[in-house]
């Protein structure tokens, strides 16, 4: 038998070759399997990695829709929020925040609050609140806003603490509190004038009964004098002083009783028109010019006709006095925004029509417009200073406001505001 020169038989060799094929053969069988487990593996990693993805964007998607509605009550709230680091710049300013500072919130993002502001409030706060270890704290001040409107303000102070309850910054919660102030001032006063009115109605009885003994008198006394002219004149002087003191104490009686309005629809337009046209108790100068500005559509009030009358004729006569050598008389009418307004146990949304009369004459010290509406006060050399304060009871009477505001030198500017008719709410 013929041997390889490796000295192997050819029956050896094929066994051997047949050995090397086997083991190839369970080689690859091993390979294959080892393949197809992986790619079983690599399949459910993927289905898991899938899976994780999934979730992983739920997350993030949920994350991003609690970011949303958060930054959303953020920018729905009626009080102003400030966010500031370590450094005192700031993170967070809410579009309510804007609103009162005057400031746009997306430019103060990232700066100091010592380069936003004039006055140093908001700095005073944070570090007062440092040095207080973190206990919150607030203060009430009066600031001028970025439009240069004059704005009382509530401001509060407290730390934000990260999870280790080491401090990373303080929130600042900012409230307008002007027109709250606002509607103290007017309690203070509607007090301040009920108070006075009462006084004033018990005075005026005890003093108008020997009034009438001294018209009675003087009424004898011009019997008795017969011809004599000179001490009828005197006796005359007498009456005429009588007479102008019960015209005084009829006018203080007016302001101290209540007036109580008929509430009627009343088209407020008409009256002004009326007043300035058909009044023959106002004289108007060539010299002065009268303005209307008046809403196209009907203004109807809820009103008694009469005594708003009453009101705007007093309002104007002192607009035209406050002009001796002429000027401009400006009268606007306009439908205001609604406002929640209680009756009783019930709350509607009321609109408001908001009547304005304004004069160009010298103007108003700030002192005397803070008292322009209290009894017995006047900045003209004759009159009772009883005018604004029966027009002020009236208003009230109609559940609206009356304001004043003058620039001395310039002009003098009243606000009226009274309920709108309400078809739904009101009958005639």
């Amino acid at each position: 038998m013929n041997k390889s020169p490796q000295g192997k038989s050819p029956k050896e060799e094929i066994e051997i070759l047949s050995h090397a094929f086997q083991a190839f053969n369970e080689a690859t069988q091993q390979l294959q399997d080892s393949y197809d487990n992986l790619k079983e593996r690599i399949k459910l990693l993927d289905l898991e990695l899938a899976e994780k993805n999934q979730a992983l964007e739920k997350n993030l998607k949920e994350k991003e829709e609690v970011k949303n509605y958060l930054h959303n009550i953020l920018e729905s709230l009626t009080t102003g929020v400030i966010v500031v680091d370590q450094n005192e710049n700031i993170t967070t300013f809410n579009k309510t925040s804007g609103l009162i500072t005057g400031l746009h919130p997306e430019s103060c993002l990232g700066k100091p609050l010592a380069d936003l502001f004039e006055y140093d409030l908001f700095e005073n706060l944070v570090a007062r609140l440092t040095k207080t270890g973190g206990i919150p704290l607030s203060v009430d001040r009066e600031i001028t806003a970025g439009n240069g409107r004059t704005v009382h303000v509530r401001a509060s102070a407290s730390p934000v603490w990260d999870n280790n309850e080491q401090q990373i910054g303080t929130v600042l919660i900012l409230q307008d509190m002007t027109q709250v102030r606002h509607l103290e001032r007017e309690a203070q006063r509607n007090q301040r004038l009920r108070s006075m009115g009462e006084m004033a109605a018990g005075i005026a009885h005890e003093i108008r009964n020997p009034l009438g003994s001294i018209e009675l008198f003087a009424s004898i006394l011009k019997r008795d004098l017969g011809q004599d002219a000179d001490k009828i004149k005197l006796v005359e002087h007498i009456r005429s002083g009588v007479k102008n003191m019960d015209r005084i104490i009829s006018t203080l009686l007016l302001f101290a009783k209540s007036p109580r309005p008929s509430r009627q629809k009343c088209d407020i337009n008409q009256l002004l028109s009326d007043l300035l046209t058909g009044s023959s108790d106002i004289l108007i100068p060539d010299t002065i010019k009268i303005i209307r500005n008046f809403g196209k559509n009907k203004m109807w009030v809820n009103g008694d006709a009469q005594l708003l009358k009453q009101v705007f004729l007093n309002l104007i006569r002192n607009g035209i006095q406050a002009m001796p050598t002429g000027g401009e008389l400006n009268l606007n009418t306009e439908k205001a925004d609604a406002v929640l307004q209680k009756n009783g146990k019930n709350q509607d949304h009321r609109h408001f029509i908001t009547i304005t009369v304004s004069d160009t004459g010298a103007g108003i010290d700030s002192d005397d417009l803070a008292q322009i509406f209290n009894p017995f006060f006047s900045t003209k050399n004759k009159g009772t200073g009883l005018g604004l304060s029966i027009s002020h009871n009236i208003i009230k009477a109609h559940q609206g406001t009356i304001d004043a505001e003058s620039e001395k030198g310039k002009r003098t500017r009243f606000i009226v505001k009274l309920p709108c008719w309400d078809d739904e709410f009101d009958e005639e």
